[in-house]
């Protein structure tokens, strides 16, 4: 199974660590070879076509020298390679063109996809999955929401006997992280400086506190759960950047977190925002860096997933996880 891989962040990277060390493990117990024959990053696309040294790509990548590690291709030509497998870790986009344009030429080209990347899902639903479905290929999304968390692959293999009655989901840990701090009396400015310390926030850091990043995972959640084909503009959210209550949230009692909300029916609730958490409920266990959700069903009761801590390594490790489903 030949795969190429674009974007080389903090994602990307922890992807190519846990194929470099897992290939022969995979071969083994799954009979994947997984080979990675192209690399992308922001500036510089490298190919193999008998596969990349991911030893030489990490080396290189930390250096700044990509280029040096293979052969230098342009990043479209990633289309016409042998490879079976596009693998999109870039940043979000505000409008998400350019991500849905290579999953359509990704398709074109006869190869599936595997995604992290949230923006191309939450603006452009609909036109990527009909072009999925028109040419036979396969589009894999588990690690552009929960990060390491089971959610669409769990609905989609585990609970086929079940009807969804609520979802409510803890998917952005960013907005979690600073509307904890501030609940704990930290300036707003400090607790993002905290945060993109952390490594969990970045430079501009507002399409989290805005709640943006919020809203584009529960567009993706909806759409996959329910069958729909909402976009942003169909989403209820919001951010953390003016609280005008929070010295009433600071002496409640209860845990505040931004949730993904999502109620099917006719008219679907589909919103973000901050809920309050009473501390006997399921949600209450996590704390503001946790991923996790509560989905209600009708036959397979309350079901609480989720992970105490979420990182690059983790989300990565689902994207991998992705690949391997397809290969």
């Amino acid at each position: 199974m030949n795969v190429s891989l674009v974007g080389l962040g903090h994602i990307g990277k922890a992807v190519v660590g846990i194929l470099n060390e897992n290939r022969g493990y995979f071969k083994n117990k799954f009979g994947s070879d997984i080979n990675v024959i192209s690399v992308s990053d922001s500036k510089t696309t490298i190919y193999n076509k008998k596969g990349l040294n991911l030893d030489k790509v990490l080396m290189y990548k930390e250096r700044k020298e990509l280029d040096e590690a293979a052969e230098v291709i342009k990043i479209d030509d990633i289309y016409s390679l042998p490879s079976d497998i596009i693998v999109d870790m870039s940043p979000a986009t505000k409008d998400g063109i350019a991500g849905m344009r290579m999953y359509k030429n990704a398709f074109e080209s006869g190869k599936h996809i595997v995604t992290s990347n949230k923006a191309p899902l939450a603006l452009h639903w609909k036109e990527i999955m009909e072009s999925s479905v028109a040419h036979k290929k396969h589009i894999l999304y588990e690690s552009a929401v929960g990060g390491g968390v089971p959610l669409f692959n769990l609905n989609r293999y585990s609970l086929k006997s079940s009807n969804i009655l609520e979802f409510k989901g803890q998917v952005s840990s960013t907005i979690n992280f600073v509307l904890n701090q501030l609940m704990a009396n930290v300036d707003f400015n400090e607790a993002i400086k905290t945060a993109q310390n952390m490594g969990i926030a970045e430079t501009d850091y507002h399409d989290d506190t805005n709640g943006l990043d919020g809203a584009r995972k529960t567009v993706i959640i909806a759409n996959a759960l329910l069958g729909l084909d909402y976009t942003l503009n169909d989403v209820k959210y919001e951010g953390i950047e003016n609280l005008g209550n929070i010295d009433y949230m600071r002496n409640s009692g209860e845990i505040y977190r931004v949730l993904s909300h999502i109620i099917p029916g006719p008219k679907p609730v589909v919103e973000s925002k901050i809920f309050s958490i009473k501390s006997g409920d399921s949600l209450a266990a996590m704390d503001s860096l946790s991923m996790g959700y509560l989905e209600k069903t009708d036959n397979n009761d309350d079901l609480t997933v989720f992970e105490k801590h979420d990182g690059p390594l983790e989300t990565a490790a689902q994207v991998v996880n992705d690949i391997l489903l397809l290969s």
